[in-house]
């Protein structure tokens, strides 16, 4: 009996990150260590990471919609693990107590890909730990063509291994031009005014990095969000754009940030 109540929690966990996404995880990327990364967290379902998150304020982080929809109104069924370089161990881990979707959430069509995760005051206040806020962009705050930026995670390291990274990675893209990559994807429904896409030559991000933060010169300026395939010559990765007026109004009215 315990064991196949662990075998449906396993399923229920891969569904859950898998369910109307095309998951992310860093593909070609180096070795990170979390004092590099202090905003990094392991988003899991029960003791399963699934997604990645990032660290806020000391109450709140962010993720993508996707990862958290189908557990919204059950948080309890959610944790982070914090602090640590490993997706297994160390560091602390704690629990969830409210989850916000965007309201403008589209699962078919990821539009508004990003939720808010809401822990008990003070939480993230460890000095005796690696964990430390990112920032946020301003309003409306543009993104230039060809920017380089970081994206880290503990998922799978290639389109054809499916075990997800022990150790956090991390690798670098460019940011794209919005018109060329809605071209580049209007067969798979293209991209919104709330995305923006960044591509690298052989590395991206893919299943297991959902969630996780890129950022520019320590601007965290979206979330992973989907693409099609891993480090795809042809199609690059999507981003939620958290400096997008609806959702960053979203943003502080709920955080205050």
């Amino acid at each position: 009996m315990q064991k196949l109540l662990f075998f449906a929690l396993l399923i229920f966990a891969i569904s859950i990150g898998e369910n109307n996404a095309k998951k992310f995880r860093i593909v070609n990327g180096k070795n990170g260590l979390i004092e590099n990364f202090p905003f990094q967290l392991s988003l899991r379902l029960r003791t399963i990471h699934i997604c990645g998150a990032s660290v806020l304020s000391d109450s709140w982080a962010i993720t993508a919609a996707h990862c958290v929809h189908d557990v919204e109104h059950t948080p309890r069924e959610v944790t982070l693990r914090m602090g640590s370089t490993w997706r297994t161990r160390d560091g602390v881990i704690v629990p969830v107590q409210q989850i916000h979707t965007h309201p403008s959430y589209n699962a078919e069509t990821m539009n508004f890909d990003v939720s808010l995760l809401k822990v008990r005051e003070n939480t993230f206040h460890r000095p005796d730990l690696y964990v430390k806020p990112i920032k946020l962009p301003g309003l409306s705050e543009k993104i230039p063509n060809n920017s380089v930026a970081t994206v880290s995670g503990w998922g799978h390291q290639s389109s054809s291994d499916h075990n997800l990274s022990y150790q956090l990675k991390y690798t670098q893209v460019f940011t794209v031009d919005q018109v060329e990559c809605n071209n580049s994807l209007r067969i798979h429904g293209g991209v919104s005014n709330a995305m923006f896409c960044a591509a690298a030559r052989s590395t991206d991000a893919c299943q297991g990095d959902s969630g996780g933060p890129i950022q520019i010169n320590g601007i965290l300026v979206g979330v992973v969000s989907w693409g099609v395939g891993c480090a795809d010559p042809y199609y690059p990765g999507v981003y939620t754009r958290l400096a997008y007026a609806p959702i960053r109004f979203w943003i502080k009215l709920l955080t205050k940030l």
